[in-house]
């Protein structure tokens, strides 16, 4: 017994040892010099780039070299911050990635939402309820701002997190050098560009129109976020930019994703002329480009299939998207609507949920014999709710987002997938008063009785002040008569799918909020999120997390056996054998 236990100790020291020096972190992490790593952030203003953008004279222009820079200075700081903590979570590699964008969805919108779901599924008063991502181990706080604007829209944020660049207000997929009449000039690669070079399968999932922002600028280099139709292209940039629809189905990476599911059937010229559309939803997004140039290029991206010789399907409404069998099909598009698939309270007949869609993309996705996926799911009427302030569909949309997150940790490896949800930017929305506790969220902030009710879910600006606008405007000696009381408005107005909540200043519709947004981070990587950072630093988690793109040797840890942080996990328990093998053998 002695001796068939010394033999199996002295067996297992022989592995440790060759397994030991497979993990062992490298000795130095390169440092990085001052070629390598750009100044600090400087003024906006001063002389002009070739964009017409105004930079300080003699500093350095904002584009991705200098982007680039800045993340890595920051990845440096980060891992040198946990190497210091005798940390090696770090070390963790993520076989798949799934980025979970909240359009719109701030630090008020998290705090709402949360008592939503509380309130909606009647767990209590509200505000002790969680969100799926509360529970996430690690979070950090993204700086949103555009290179161009201080308070910043969804295309510059958006390839912020997806390119690792900032970007101008309005960009997609281009850095500050883009141009109008140059659509090679300030091309950036996005994480979906990195994830298919190593192998990695990939795909988007969108409540919004497919070519919107957001997810366009997964796989779209573009002059402005508008141009998603070739009708919207201007004359100038015509014949040199492609617009946005064209660039998915036929350029790459998005004419090589798994996965397209989300709407926006007219801007790929296969509108659904039998579409109804039963709530009057308003304002500018209800409103949607058609193709001029006869393609309808859901028939070219079958077609392109055939000719792969490639298990393709395209489905329309839930239940085509139902029998589609996820684990052989190997690209699927799906297409709800003739624009943005409609908001979760008014879902219209046909719809998935973006659960739905979420869960079908991952079952696409997982392959035994690929290197993993990398996943975009948008929740993306968050933001259109608010610019409408919309504040109960705005809400509920939250409540589905969350649904869809924890789906995904239902159906995926938490050892293996590394899970972000953040927001883009934050919105003109605020949660104020003193209501008492559990009190309805989309109700008032003061007692009825009080000379003028308001309401728990405000807004700075909006149509919404339109709507709360008394007939007689004359302000005379008392403010109050400005606005109508809301006796005057009935409960079943409010209760209206479409109701406005109350806004100050009066505009078309509600602007962004220029605040960080917060960053929530699950598996392997998930450490790199902490404190606070430029929102562009996400792409480089995901790069040095997933061993793809411009991080990926940053340093040795993808080269070597780190990646498996099933192994990770284990060391541990290899520690205690190794301890009692030790014993043992020096009896």
């Amino acid at each position: 017994m002695w001796r068939t236990s010394k033999i199996f100790c002295f067996c297992f020291l022989m592995v440790h040892c060759v397994w030991g020096a497979t993990l062992e972190p490298p000795t130095i992490i390169r440092t990085l010099n001052s070629t390598d790593v750009g100044p600090e952030f400087v003024a906006f203003g001063g002389s002009s780039t070739s964009n017409g953008n105004e930079m300080n004279s003699g500093k350095p222009v904002e584009d991705a070299k200098y982007w680039y820079n800045m993340a890595q200075k920051q990845l440096d700081k980060t891992i040198k911050n946990a190497k210091k903590n005798h940390e090696d979570g770090y070390r963790r590699k993520a076989r798949n990635i799934i980025i979970f964008v909240g359009d719109g969805m701030g630090l008020t919108t998290i705090t709402a939402g949360r008592i939503y779901k509380g309130q909606y599924l009647k767990h209590g008063f509200g505000e002790e309820e969680k969100l799926t991502f509360d529970e996430f181990p690690y979070t950090g706080l993204a700086k949103t701002y555009n290179v161009d604007k201080q308070v910043p829209d969804s295309a510059g944020t958006a390839t912020a997190m997806f390119c690792g660049t900032k970007a101008d207000y309005g960009a997609i997929g281009m850095d500050v050098h883009r141009s109008k009449t140059d659509a090679n000039q300030g091309r950036l690669t996005s994480i979906m560009d990195w994830a298919q070079a190593e192998g990695k399968r990939t795909g988007i999932v969108t409540t919004t129109r497919i070519t919107h922002a957001t997810p366009a600028a997964t796989y779209a280099r573009v002059y402005h976020r508008d141009w998603e139709c070739d009708s919207e292209v201007p004359p100038e940039a015509k014949g040199i930019h492609t617009d946005i629809a064209r660039q998915l189905i036929e350029n790459s990476p998005g004419n090589k994703f798994n996965v397209i599911l989300g709407g926006g059937l007219s801007p790929l010229g296969a509108p659904n002329t039998n579409e109804k559309k039963t709530q009057p939803w308003e304002g500018g997004t209800e409103k949607v480009c058609s193709r001029t140039d006869g393609l309808n290029l859901t028939q070219k991206w079958l077609e392109n299939g055939r000719i792969r010789n490639e298990n393709r399907v395209f489905v329309q409404n839930a239940e085509e998207l139902e029998e589609v069998n996820f684990k052989k099909v190997n690209r699927l598009l799906g297409l709800f609507r003739n624009n943005h698939i409609t908001y979760a309270i008014g879902k219209e007949k046909g719809e998935p949920s973006l659960k739905e869609m979420t869960e079908a993309a991952i079952e696409v996705l997982e392959r035994e014999d690929s290197n993993g996926y990398v996943l975009m799911v948008e929740g993306g009427r968050i933001d259109q709710a608010h610019h409408q302030n919309y504040a109960h569909a705005a809400l509920h949309e939250v409540y589905e987002f969350d649904r869809a997150i924890e789906a995904a940790l239902e159906n995926t490896n938490a050892e293996e997938t590394l899970i972000l949800v953040t927001a883009d930017h934050s919105h003109a929305v605020t949660l104020n008063g003193y209501p008492k506790r559990g009190s309805d969220i989309l109700g008032f902030a003061n007692k009825a009785s009080d000379p003028m009710p308001y309401e728990t879910i405000m807004y700075a600006n909006g149509p919404g002040f339109y709507d709360h606008l008394a007939n007689d405007t004359s302000l005379g000696n008392n403010p109050i008569n400005f606005w109508k009381n809301f006796s005057t408005i009935s409960q079943e107005q409010r209760n209206s799918l479409t109701y406005r909540h109350m806004s100050t200043v009066p505009l078309k519709d509600e602007t962004h909020g220029g605040e960080d947004v917060i960053v929530f981070a699950n598996g392997p990587g998930s450490s790199l999120v902490r404190g606070v950072f430029e929102q562009h630093y996400l792409a480089w988690v995901m790069s040095y997390a997933g061993c793809m793109g411009p991080a990926k040797d940053f340093d040795e840890t993808c080269r070597k056996g780190a990646q498996s942080s099933a192994m990770l996990a284990a060391m541990p328990l290899m520690t205690l054998i190794l301890a009692v093998c030790l014993v043992q053998f020096f009896k």
